[in-house]
């Protein structure tokens, strides 16, 4: 409850009064009204605090746009304001929902400054400065998260991307903790704090100050940690004195590839300042990596945060993880440019940092670890999320319009982070690199410490390419969904092609899309050619067919540069099927895998027929990343779109074929990934035997080296199956000496009994502990595959908590709250909950459209088992 000592509040609310959020409206007031904004800060911390206390000091101009009777909006949703100077002058303020009012005539149309104590909640989720307690050794970490705009909710300020500000931290901390920020660390200097805020002690930790920054790339974290250092990377911009640290939790300095992650962070700083001739903008760069972490990373300007899990391993990597790992790191470092440098200026351009920085994030795997295959991975990991979302009712333009920022948590998913990039992608390919980078650099060096929104980046590739883009950015940015693209063809009675053509229909829309596509041709007897095809109409005839012989085949978009649903049409199809595993390019191979799997999902191909052509590509597979992907496709068909009697088989197959494999190629890189996908989705004995062993530490097959979250997943499987005895009590022993918090959690959310799920339900609905990251990596373990009985009496509940979700939680959590107990499910049954929900509910816009995302894969699984002799029920 927040709670004034000097402060007045009111219980009327005039109509001038400020909207709850940050509305956009008063945020572009502020813009004009507000420059050369400065935060001088001090937090102090000890350990076991459930609060934050510190004093702030806010330096402001004010333009003469301010009406000099309105009072000025200031943000804060802490616990207590306090001992509030206006320009020296003690102040009374009042409070309005997450704001307070400054009197207009304590104000000047100058220089203003306004000094406070403050306090604020600290817990182990849902706040904005949050705490890490190891329950191995007791110590705590604390971090702050305060992305979109929840900086406010930490201290007063001026909570908007827009209003870019000069921050100056000290933390005053216990002797043994250590620090960091987004700047440097510097000597206590002049002391400048009055009264009681000189309570300055020998730990006192001061950080230079900042350059201009938006409020929600502010950061600290202290604690504990270990500090590791690598000299400063030889990067234009970075201070030569400044080395790069990482800070972490000492009981990880046994897991952590300390050179490895320096290398990447240096060689993708590197690799970012030459491929657009801009330097790296800030003094130095550290990185933490954080226990409890909600997000991969957090880009903060200076001083990334990462869950600790996504970049250590406690076994050897799998190809996966080292790619996602790779990916992640050069994802935030493309921040330090696209967010950092150049800002958007509201977050309905969110995709303006996160859509640059995937795209960006690929680009440097190709250039940097060739061996990776970075396109082959942007298909089987970017694309197909994005094509899932953006061919659903739910789905949104790239660009969201955004009213307020309290709504800013449902701006983010697949449309920015996935779409956004496949679309750079094919916008890059259509200007060619260095027309591309040469607007890039002019785009960063025009805004740089400033904002800017799709409009800016759209005329800087124009000027550096001589070409309108308005057509490109009207279909691509702001118009939802996408093409569904077909190739249609007729014969004449000597089987020669009469007409062909291309065409594309609008999925959930209207209008068309500018497309360059290239059409990959087979031929009968075993040829292949290539056409291309530049089209922005529904149907665009192909010349190159016409007159030719009947092809085998044609696959459009072979080498994934389009967006759009590419589906093959009947004949296509099934040479398709019979072929693909024959087919020697991996990216056509996996262009015509994902194109079949489409037809899947658009319930033309028949789930079993998929399942069996997995099962003879995975025969041959030798890439484990890709191995790995075509278990993902293959369980979802097991699980999702067949009914068990027509699973069974398909299932006793899959199991014979990998524990083959296991057994019979060992040091193939695929173990982890292989056993993984036996512990969740198959109970035949010997896969039990194999979890039995893996989470007592027996005999395992040759290469296969887990790690403690394998452990667990084991013994989970054990649980689950009901074949469990006393393995997660020999694997507490096992790991007494490290954090195992978490992997109990998640572990125990798999037993399959109502007591369980009821007991799990309630500490979902709950905020202080455990950890969010817990909760949210728990779902799906709560929907553990055969457990659907057991969740479906959750379902409605938790539609029904769904606002409460958005609210308290944070930016990745309501869609994956939505996904997990929706697509935990397959039936018809929990289809009409969803839809009863939906036809009953008055949830605000954004829930609606994130629910109409995830209630799409339901739909097709009810669909798609009802088409070919599935669940009865779904009929």
């Amino acid at each position: 409850m927040l709670r004034f000592t000097t402060l007045f509040l009111m219980c009327t609310v005039v109509p001038q009064d400020p909207a709850p959020g940050i509305d956009r409206t008063l945020a572009r007031e502020r813009k004009e009204q507000l420059r050369d904004v400065h935060y001088d800060l001090r937090f102090h911390l000890a350990p076991g605090a459930k609060e934050v206390h510190g004093e702030v000091w806010i330096r402001f101009r004010l333009s003469d746009d301010h009406d000099p009777g309105a009072p000025l909006v200031l943000d804060f949703a802490g616990s207590e304001l306090s001992a509030v100077h206006v320009n020296s002058k003690p102040a009374t303020l009042r409070a309005v929902h997450n704001h307070v009012m400054v009197p207009p005539d304590l104000l000047t149309r100058d220089l203003n400054g306004i000094t406070a104590s403050f306090r604020s909640p600290i817990a182990a989720s849902g706040t904005a400065l949050s705490v890490y307690r190891d329950a191995t050794d007791g110590r705590e970490y604390y971090y702050t998260l305060v992305v979109p705009a929840d900086a406010h909710k930490l201290y007063p300020c001026f909570d908007q991307p827009d209003l870019r500000a000069v921050f100056q931290v000290e933390l005053d901390l216990p002797p043994s903790w250590t620090a960091v920020a987004n700047t440097s660390r510097v000597e206590p200097a002049i002391e400048r704090w009055q009264g009681d805020m000189k309570n300055i002690t020998d730990t006192l930790w001061r950080f230079a100050p900042t350059k201009p920054l938006p409020t929600y790339l502010v950061a600290f974290a202290c604690g504990p940690f270990t500090t590791l250092t690598a000299p400063a990377p030889q990067v234009p911009g970075v201070q030569q004195d400044a080395p790069m640290r990482m800070l972490l939790r000492e009981s990880q300095l046994q897991h952590v590839d300390r050179d490895a992650l320096f290398t990447l962070h240096r060689e993708g700083l590197r690799w970012l300042a030459d491929e657009f001739g801009v330097p790296y903008a800030f003094d130095k760069l550290d990185f933490v990596l954080l226990p409890g972490f909600p997000y991969g990373g957090m880009e903060h300007a200076g001083a990334i945060f990462y869950r600790e899990q996504a970049l250590v391993f406690d076994h050897p990597p799998t190809a996966s993880e080292l790619v996602r790992r790779s990916t992640l790191v050069y994802h935030e470092l493309s921040h330090q440019w696209f967010g950092n440098l150049v800002t958007m200026k509201w977050f309905d351009d969110l995709w303006l940092k996160e859509g640059f920085a995937t795209f960006l994030a690929y680009e440097a795997l190709e250039a940097l670890e060739p061996e990776r295959k970075a396109w082959l991975r942007f298909l089987q990991r970017v694309k197909p999320r994005a094509y899932e979302v953006d061919a659903t009712p739910g789905t949104t333009p790239v660009f969201q319009e955004l009213q307020n920022l309290a709504d800013a948590k449902s701006a983010y998913g697949a449309i920015v982070y996935n779409k956004a990039p496949a679309v750079l992608r094919e916008l890059h390919d259509r200007l060619g690199d260095d027309v591309f980078r040469r607007g890039l650099k002019q785009y960063l060096q025009a805004h740089a410490f400033d904002n800017a929104d799709w409009q800016d980046l759209a005329g800087a590739l124009e000027g550096a390419s001589r070409l309108p883009l308005d057509r490109w950015s009207d279909r691509w940015l702001l118009a939802g969904s996408m093409p569904r693209v077909r190739v249609e063809w007729s014969l004449d009675d000597n089987g020669i092609v009469r007409s062909a053509a291309v065409t594309q229909t609008a999925i959930g829309g209207e209008g068309t899309w500018p497309l360059d596509l290239d059409l990959l041709v087979f031929d009968l007897a075993g040829g292949r050619h290539t056409l291309q095809i530049d089209t922005d109409v529904e149907r665009v005839e192909i010349p190159g067919l016409v007159g030719r012989a009947a092809p085998a085949a044609v696959l459009v978009n072979p080498h994934d540069v389009a967006y759009g649903q590419f589906v093959p049409d009947a004949t296509s199809r099934s040479w398709l099927l019979q072929h693909v595993p024959d087919e020697a390019d991996a990216l056509v191979r996996a262009v015509a895998t994902e194109a079949l799997f489409e037809s899947v999902r658009e319930a033309e191909l028949d789930p079993a027929s998929f399942a069996a052509l997995a099962l003879r590509l995975l025969a041959r597979e030798r890439d484990a990343d890709t191995h790995g992907w075509l278990l993902d496709a293959l369980g979802t068909c097991l699980s999702r779109y067949l009914d068990e009697p027509r699973a069974r088989p398909l299932r006793e197959r899959a199991t014979a074929l990998l524990l083959a494999q296991l057994h019979d190629e060992p040091d193939s890189g695929r173990e982890l990934s292989t056993f993984r996908f036996l512990a969740r989705t198959s109970t035949a004995p010997e896969v039990l035997d194999l979890c039995r062993a893996v989470a007592t530490g027996g005999e395992l097959p040759a290469g296969l080296a887990p790690g403690k979250s394998d452990c667990f997943l084991a013994a989970a499987a054990l649980l689950a199956a009901g074949q469990a005895h006393d393995e997660l009590d020999q694997l507490q022993r096992r790991f007494a000496a490290e954090d195992v918090g978490k992997e109990l959690f998640l572990a125990r959310a798999a037993v399959p009994t109502a007591a369980a799920k009821a007991e799990y339900w309630q500490l979902y609905t709950q905020l202080d502990t455990p950890p969010e990251q817990w909760t949210q990596d728990s779902l799906s373990w709560f929907h553990w595959p055969g457990q659907a009985e057991l969740t479906l009496p959750y379902l409605r509940q938790a539609l029904d908590r769904v606002e409460w979700v958005k609210q308290n939680r944070r930016i990745f959590f309501m869609p994956a709250w939505l996904d997990a107990f929706v697509n935990g499910h397959s039936s018809a049954e929990a289809l009409a909950i969803v839809d009863e929900f939906l036809a009953t509910s008055r949830s605000t816009p954004d829930v609606r459209q994130k629910l109409l995302q995830s209630r799409d894969g339901l739909w097709r699984a009810v669909r798609i088992r009802s088409a070919f002799g599935g669940d009865p029920s779904a009929r």
